[in-house]
């Protein structure tokens, strides 16, 4: 496999777990959530450099529902991630307080919650979306049969029982509330054991993609 793949595929990952770890606010210092949020910016900024050969292409060739969809949730996460960043940068209590545009307000607070539990959603949509090519990434990069029993038959369902754990995070969380702008201020449980708040979100993610995969099953390929 190409180094460059293999880059890849490793930014990928971090940038998935540091995704996960900015969920996580009250489970260490604020600065360090910024510095997260520094990284998670220039990994971000890293990850489409890498794949300018996709932007090239915006403007060439033939669209389908399929290319419709996957470059809609392309544009639509990239606006996401940018309006979480800008909000994360005038927020900023450290690291850049001292900018002329650092602002504490409620909308921008609330705007910034928002924005990030979307970008959660539609990252775990743009996974779903290239899941494929990961997989083929892995089964390369380290000889693994895809065709293999426990690739077809006991990873997925062990995907799905975690998928369906999700139902009762989403609820027992309150995550609902987040996606429609309607939390002011975030009630944190300074005392709860960070394995099981990071399982907890990682379930969400994993629930998204497999909600992806058979929405667009149904609605492009069930024919």
């Amino acid at each position: 496999m190409k180094k460059k793949h293999l880059f890849q595929l490793a930014q990928d990952l971090v940038l998935t777990a540091i995704l996960l770890s900015l969920f996580g606010y009250h489970l260490y210092e604020e600065i360090t959530h910024e510095w997260l949020g520094l990284v998670f910016f220039a990994l971000i900024i890293s990850h489409l450099s890498l794949n300018t050969w996709w932007l090239k292409k915006t403007f060439s060739g033939s669209y389908n529902s399929y290319r419709i969809l996957q470059s809609t949730i392309n544009f639509v996460t990239f606006l996401l991630f940018l309006t979480a960043c800008i909000s994360g940068i005038m927020l900023s209590k450290y690291l850049l307080a001292e900018m002329p545009f650092h602002s504490t307000t409620d909308l921008m607070r609330k705007m910034h919650m928002t924005n990030t539990h979307w970008l959660q959603i539609l990252v775990s949509v743009h996974l779903r979306l290239h899941w494929k090519a990961i997989a083929n990434l892995l089964a390369n990069g380290y000889r693994l049969d895809l065709e293999h029993w426990l690739a077809r038959r006991l990873i997925p369902a062990c995907w799905l029982i975690i998928a369906s754990y999700s139902i009762f995070v989403f609820v027992q969380r309150e995550l609902l509330p987040y996606l429609l702008l309607q939390v002011d201020f975030a009630y944190f449980n300074y005392d709860e054991v960070q394995a099981v708040f990071y399982f907890d979100f990682f379930a969400m993610l994993i629930a998204v993609a497999y909600s992806t995969r058979f929405s667009i099953w149904f609605c492009l390929f069930r024919k």
